[in-house]
């Protein structure tokens, strides 16, 4: 894979993800579809969870990757939890999820996806 590619996707990821912040915090605001607590919390549905589980082994066995992957797992893990409290009515318990946990979980994912386009130059 020729770095180009891999900064490429790693730029599209950072902006598909901050994507779902503002579609959870709509779905908090008005409740949301078991359909979008399943996509939330699935990390192999989105673009780049497809992307990153079809990058060859010695890619994915890199730190970067590997940090990069994991976090993207708990990312998805976090989105799927505030989808499911929203999903219950909960409205301010996911608002403040999407606050502190998801913003954390966002935060950490962005950083290393961040530290992975370094060193793909």
């Amino acid at each position: 894979m020729a770095p180009t590619d891999l900064y490429t996707q790693l730029n599209e990821a950072i902006g598909a993800h901050g994507a779902w912040k503002l579609r959870l915090r709509m779905a908090a605001q008005k409740g949301t579809s078991s359909e979008m607590i399943e996509t939330a919390g699935d990390c192999h549905v989105c673009d780049f969870g497809r992307w990153l589980d079809s990058l060859p082994s010695h890619v994915r066995a890199q730190p970067e990757a590997r940090q990069t992957i994991d976090l993207h797992a708990a990312f998805h893990t976090c989105a799927g939890r505030v989808a499911k409290i929203a999903a219950q009515g909960q409205k301010d318990t996911a608002l403040a999820m999407l606050d502190h946990e998801f913003n954390e979980a966002s935060n950490a994912l962005k950083n290393a996806v961040v530290k992975w386009k370094l060193t793909a130059n």
